[in-house]
């Protein structure tokens, strides 16, 4: 129930989705009331231009970046999980892997593996669209290229049917040998307070792997910074989802505060 209320909740407060509906509503009421379409035609545009500052959307997606640094990995881990969300499964056909601007996780994930030879590489994750196909997901993509880019399938450990942040945690707690061994998360840096809530919920000891970072070390402001793009509103709208996931969760019980921090 969670998962589909999640999505049409989004779908509901969606940045993008209220602008739209502001600008064609607005564009509608101008044959009959001037006065009131001209507002909400405002409207839509004010939140087009705050959206699309970089200081704003910046801010947003620093903070959540910032929040968790990545953990020390000793010499010797029990796995390494990687959250999937990277796989356009619209895109991808038979042996065409399509993957979205958050591939470093799964990149990341096998160099991480490279490294520690004795670890499995675990991956889950289905699919987070309403209707999920039964035949390919998103884990099943990222086993092909894990093997075609090198990783033993024996060392995979694959995890199918999650659709959410929450569900990754819940599945791996029933998955793993050991929930108090050592496991590296990743996942992209902005998501990973609330997964490492969720995991943390379950516990599971993981040490933070956080990787795809949107943000620059030093945000330093210029003129341009002024100037609204649609890179700023995309990220905006990524960071505003992220902001509202951590407090769904927590109403929801999935973590044990709105913002985790450091566990280790």
């Amino acid at each position: 129930m969670f998962f589909w209320l999640s999505k049409v909740l989004w779908f509901i407060i969606n940045p993008f989705n209220i602008i739209l509906v502001l600008l064609v509503s607005g564009w509608l009421l101008l044959f009959k009331r001037q006065r009131a379409g001209r507002k909400l035609i405002g409207i839509g545009l004010i939140m087009i231009f705050l959206f699309g500052l970089s200081p704003l959307s910046n801010f947003m997606m620093g903070q959540l970046e910032n929040r968790i640094r990545a953990g020390k990995i000793p010499e010797k881990i029990d796995g390494i999980i990687v959250l999937a969300g990277m796989v356009d499964m619209r895109s991808s056909r038979g042996e065409l892997i399509e993957l979205t601007d958050q591939a470093d996780r799964i990149v990341q994930g096998i160099i991480l593996s490279k490294k520690h030879p004795e670890a499995r590489l675990i991956i889950t994750g289905g699919s987070g669209s309403l209707k999920q196909s039964e035949n390919l997901r998103e884990a099943d993509y990222l086993e092909k290229l894990a093997v075609l880019l090198g990783i033993s399938k024996d060392r995979l450990l694959v995890e199918r049917n999650s659709r959410n942040t929450h569900e990754h945690a819940a599945a791996m707690a029933k998955m793993l040998p050991d929930k108090k061994g050592q496991w590296a998360l990743i996942t992209s840096a902005f998501h990973m307070p609330r997964s490492l809530g969720c995991f943390k919920r379950e516990g599971i000891n993981v040490i933070p792997y956080p990787v795809d970072y949107k943000t620059k070390p030093d945000n330093a402001l210029s003129l341009t910074s002024f100037l609204p793009t649609l890179g700023n509103i995309g990220s905006f709208n990524v960071a505003f989802h992220e902001w509202t996931g951590l407090i769904a969760y927590r109403l929801a019980g999935y973590t044990d505060s709105v913002f985790p921090e450091q566990v280790n």
